[in-house]
């Protein structure tokens, strides 16, 4: 019964479903960067919210815990607009505001999840300035504290637009992960966050093209210049213009967003916030 519960995923979605597979293939290449061997800490953010990052954050933990016999943390560091805590259905205090506050110990802040090998931290309670939580090296104090105990550390972070909160995980982290959502996200945007972590010093791995369907779906979209479109669906913003791309995600790497793409085509079409 044990084996058939880690199977599925802990309950949590099924290891074997083609979202899974793809998953594992992004797992694998990510393997060819970061030593997976050692004691990693990678952090999945985008440029915006609405971009699945929470999602595949949760799902990616689960296939790292299945397929590497290692101890898995996921951590959720958004820590202003939390979700992981109601998945696991566990409080959202104590948790990693309070670690970084001193006021507890790694055992406190974490919970056990139905996959023996897969660990949970809430976000906690960030309170009315959370950016004064990460001064001083916390976050990288913290993280050498959890390599104790865990092997690898998935940061849900916060997108890196609209607040500067994953750039005091940098330090802390061997890697980013950057999800872009497939026909929603303008370019400019996925651009502008791509400039801002790489201008902190990001070690950016590659993107997840989220919600990428089969076939040559837009993957971006892309401001107009001129104030003319270009194969913009009835009801969308009209200032955008679609800029097509192959299904494998190859757009990433040619409108220079990233230096190698990491593609996932199959999240669903609603993914958290």
């Amino acid at each position: 019964m044990a084996t058939s519960t880690k199977r599925e995923g802990g309950g949590l979605f099924d290891i074997e479903s083609p979202m899974a597979i793809e998953l594992r293939r992004i797992m694998i290449r990510l393997g060819r960067q970061l030593d997976l061997e050692r004691k990693r800490a990678i952090m999945i953010t985008s440029a915006e919210r609405g971009e699945g990052k929470s999602l595949f954050s949760l799902h990616f933990a689960l296939v790292l815990a299945y397929h590497l016999q290692k101890e898995i943390l996921l951590l959720d560091a958004d820590v202003r607009r939390p979700v992981q805590h109601t998945v696991f259905q566990v409080p959202l205090s104590p948790g990693f505001a309070e670690l970084l506050q001193g006021e507890l110990d790694i055992k406190q802040a974490t919970h056990k999840t139905k996959v023996g090998n897969l660990h949970f931290m809430p976000a906690g309670l960030g309170g009315g300035n959370p950016s004064r939580l990460f001064a001083g090296g916390r976050v990288r104090d913290t993280v050498r504290k959890l390599h104790e105990r865990f092997d690898i550390v998935v940061f849900d972070s916060p997108p890196v637009v609209p607040v500067s909160d994953p750039l005091h995980y940098l330090d802390a982290v061997d890697g980013t992960l950057y999800l872009v959502m497939a026909g929603q996200t303008h370019r400019e945007v996925s651009l502008r966050g791509v400039e801002i972590l790489r201008s902190a010093g990001a070690n950016v791995l590659g993107a997840v093209a989220n919600n990428l369907a089969e076939g040559a779906a837009p993957l971006l979209r892309q401001r107009s210049t001129t104030g003319t479109t270009r194969g913009v669906e009835p009801g969308a913003d009209s200032t955008a213009a679609d800029v097509k791309a192959p299904p494998d995600g190859g757009g990433l790497v040619r409108d220079g967003i990233v230096g190698q793409d990491l593609v996932l085509k199959s999240l669903p079409t609603q993914p958290w916030r």
